[in-house]
Parts: C-alpha cells; sequence; structure tokens
C-alpha cells in the first residue's frame, strides 16, 4: 500500500498572514454595515494568526467571545468571501519549495491529501491560485461531508484508501495538526516554519525547519 501523506494548508504549505489584517479589516466593516455596532475592534494580524489552524466558527468565537451569535453568522460569512477573493488576486504566498517537493513526492509514489480545517471554498482557492492542486488526490473539507474536526478527515482518508494508520504522515504545524494524528494513530512531522509555536509541536515528531526536508523525514519515518 502507498503511503498516505496529509498536509495541513496554512502554515505548512500556504501563508494568507500578507493580506489576513486587511482581510478582517474588510469582513468586520461589512458586517458592521449591515448590522451596526456589532463589532468595535479589528483583531490585529498576529492574534488572527495564533487561531489560525482551526475551523473559522470556532475561530470566530475564540476571538470575539462576547458577540452576537448572529453578528458571527455574518462574519463568518463576510471573511470567506473576502479571504477567498485575496487568495484569488494572488497575494497570500507558497512557502519555498512546495511546487518541486510535492513532485518528487508524488513521483516517489506517496498519495499526496489535504487535511485542513478550512472550508473547502478556500482550500480550493488556494490550490488553483497557487496552481498546485494537481498534486494532491480528491479532497475532502468540513464543511462538505458529514465530518466535525480533522481527526474525522483523516479517517476518511484512510478509509478511502483502505490504508493502514501506520502508512499515513500527518504534516503540520499546529496543536490541531498533533492532535489529529494522536487522535487516529498516525506518525506526525512537525514544521516550525508556519503560523504555529514550536511548543505546539514538540514531543510529537521530527520536525522540519523548511518544506523541502520533508522527502528525507517522511523516508525515515516510514522505514
Amino acid at each position: 500500500m502507498r503511503a498516505l501523506i496529509a498536509f495541513d494548508l496554512d502554515g505548512v504549505l500556504y501563508s494568507s498572514e500578507p493580506f489576513l489584517g486587511e482581510a478582517y479589516r474588510e469582513a468586520i466593516a461589512n458586517v458592521n454595515v449591515q448590522r451596526p455596532g456589532s463589532f468595535s475592534r479589528v483583531p490585529p494580524t498576529r492574534e488572527i494568526l495564533d487561531h489560525v489552524g482551526w475551523p473559522l466558527s470556532e475561530m470566530l468565537e475564540r476571538m470575539f467571545p462576547a458577540v452576537e451569535v448572529a453578528a458571527l453568522d455574518l462574519l463568518y460569512a463576510e471573511a470567506l468571501a473576502v479571504i477567498c477573493a485575496h487568495v484569488r488576486r494572488g497575494e497570500g504566498l507558497l512557502f519555498p519549495g512546495i511546487a518541486e517537493t510535492l513532485d518528487r513526492l508524488r513521483a516517489a509514489g506517496f498519495t499526496l491529501v489535504i487535511a485542513s480545517n478550512g472550508r473547502q471554498a478556500y482550500i480550493d482557492a488556494v490550490l488553483e491560485a497557487n496552481g498546485i492542486g494537481s498534486y494532491f488526490a480528491p479532497l475532502l473539507a468540513i464543511d462538505r461531508v458529514r465530518m466535525k474536526v480533522k481527526a474525522d478527515l483523516l479517517r476518511g482518508y484512510l478509509a478511502r484508501y483502505e490504508a493502514p494508520v501506520e502508512r499515513l504522515v500527518m504534516i503540520g504545524d499546529r496543536a490541531s495538526d498533533v492532535e489529529a494524528a494522536a487522535a487516529v494513530g498516525s506518525r506526525f512531522i512537525g514544521c516550525d516554519y508556519g503560523h504555529g509555536y514550536q511548543h505546539e509541536i514538540d514531543g510529537a515528531g521530527p520536525i522540519v525547519s523548511a518544506f523541502d526536508q520533508l522527502l528525507e523525514v517522511i523516508a525515515r519515518v516510514l522505514s
């Protein structure tokens, strides 16, 4: 059985940091037009990045615990639309070595999948805008399947490919990625160049400081 390599998106393959603060300013302004006074502040980019990796609805609840549910629902829709627009304009960035390394991993016979808490519209926008969608097997996205957490996505991929969990490696940069791998019993490789903090991934598996180190490390953990 070919091994399954599951990648988180933000902080592993792609960074929305260049536009994320502006996107939230736009989205919050749009909601405040519809529901005046709903949001009194725009979080700084670092605060937003600290929540990236969790589902968008959970991110918003964490950042705005006192805001009414109706306003959060509006922000959910606005933030997704505005962020996708920025992505399609090419305002985010791929980390160095992504396409070349994905090409080598695929040529080595690995099945590559995305395991992200992001919505399908966002994932599709990132993959299409950056020309890397063809490297990955068909997507399982939390908002399009009856799955609640990232571990459910991993279980879904394991079932789809009838793969033993010993042949699955989760690549991530956040505690949510570590938790998903632990929940299914898969191997984990951490990335310390992304949005997370190293303490989130320490002790969960080997750590790479650049994406192009993954081929060697994956081969080692699966040997």
